[in-house]
């Protein structure tokens, strides 16, 4: 049997708790470029108001408030320009429709209902002039409230139209009992005051420290490792790029049920094809990082364009390799350009230099790209991709994974593809 790693050593809660923030720096960090902080500090005010408010439920909060705009991604642009260039967002379905998307990906996440329950609810207002549901007053989860007044709070920071934590003061007054409760209103304004929150985050360099401080602070929400809590969220981490860019929709997790059986053909061990299948799943997570008009192009990329489109696999391994127990899976899933002969990018890796999970993913994605319709040409049929397969064994795969995948992948049935 062929063994990929030595253990299974995956501690769940931290894991999860990881990819939450990965997914947050995301929307924030690797969003073509932006740096726009927006859910981190989000995430800061929240979970300073409910560490005064409401501080058993501070975990909670803290990655409701992170995770809060994960429905976005099904937009062209970040979610902050529309709020500043709509007058009334309520009347865009686009817009109304992010807090939904959000809670309907986070929900699938083990433990997390109650984090989708409040993302689902961050844009109802104290006084029933929110969206989408139009609740009011104490329909409204105190979380959510929270969340919604520590979004507000970056949204005036961003205007201009207040700076300092005085003219905040002033300028959100008129909030009390209209978009969130005068009790948590004056709460939020004692620790705006005592902790200087305001001025600490109000410039970009410091901002990671500060949401790092409080991460550590706050501490990690409990995830219940007697299910395959990791994989789901791989797969749910694997739906943002579906979200982000239509065109590769069912790509990744294709690409993981294709490595999985060629896997199980080869007799790898359950802990190998486990964590094949969640390299295969985040194989494509750099591309979140990647202008849709880039991914999204009916023709052929220029050499400059193809450059910049190759930055995903970098993007790749730096976004898994912040998550502590997927170093592994960091360098199998970045790996994927990669060829046999060491031609490929990012790193020119060649034969046994390869992870020999890369090599699988690999075979199963140029698979699912050749049978898969695109934006610049129609699919291949599933035995028109074997037989180029085959001609490139040897070269950019490796032959002994290519003798074992090419059975697997002609018998495939329609259902699968």
């Amino acid at each position: 049997m062929i063994s990929l790693f030595n253990s299974m050593d995956i501690n769940t809660t931290r894991t999860i708790n990881e990819l939450v923030s990965a997914i947050a720096y995301v929307l924030d960090v690797m969003s073509e470029g932006t740096n726009l902080y927006h859910s981190w500090r989000v995430s800061i005010f929240a979970s300073q108001f409910a560490k005064a408010v409401v501080p058993d439920d501070r975990k909670t909060i803290f990655y409701a408030a992170l995770l809060h705009d994960i429905g976005y991604l099904a937009l062209p642009e970040h979610i902050t320009h529309y709020l500043f260039t709509r007058e009334d967002p309520t009347q865009d379905p686009v817009i109304l429709s992010h807090p939904i998307i959000g809670a309907e990906l986070t929900s699938q996440i083990p433990n997390l209902s109650t984090i989708a329950k409040l993302i689902l609810n961050h844009h109802e207002w104290y006084n029933g002039r929110g969206y989408p549901l139009g609740k009011q007053r104490n329909e409204i989860p105190l979380g959510a409230q929270i969340i919604l007044l520590a979004d507000q709070l970056d949204m005036l920071m961003r205007s201009g139209s207040a700076a300092g934590t005085k003219a905040i003061e002033k300028e959100i007054s008129s909030w009390s009992n209209e978009r969130v409760s005068a009790e948590l209103l004056e709460a939020a304004v004692r620790v705006i005051r005592d902790e200087g929150l305001v001025e600490e985050v109000s410039e970009k360099e410091n901002i990671p420290a500060v949401f790092n401080r409080v991460r550590t602070e706050t501490g990690p929400v409990d995830i219940s490792g007697s299910v395959d809590a990791v994989g789901i969220a791989c797969e749910v981490f694997s739906q943002l790029i579906d979200t982000k860019h239509p065109s590769m929709i069912g790509h990744s997790k294709r690409v993981s049920v294709y490595s999985i059986l060629i896997s199980l053909s080869m007799n790898l061990s359950h802990d190998d094809i486990t964590k094949t299948k969640w390299a295969a799943l985040l194989h494509d997570v750099g591309k979140l990082g990647i202008a849709k008009s880039l991914i999204s192009k009916p023709g052929k990329l220029t050499p400059q364009e193809f450059e910049a489109m190759k930055i995903h696999a970098v993007y790749t391994r730096e976004l898994l390799e912040t998550i502590t127990d997927f170093k592994e899976i960091a360098l199998i899933a970045s790996s994927d350009h990669e060829r046999y002969d060491g031609k490929g990018y990012p790193m020119g890796l060649k034969g046994d230099q390869l992870p020999f999970g890369t090599r699988i993913i690999s075979v199963a994605d140029a698979f699912d790209a050749m049978t898969s319709t695109r934006t610049y040409r129609k699919a291949m049929s599933k035995e028109a991709a074997c037989d180029e397969i085959e001609k490139c064994s040897g070269t950019q795969f490796d032959p002994a994974v290519v003798k074992e995948a090419i059975p697997v992948l002609r018998n495939l049935s329609v259902s699968l593809m």
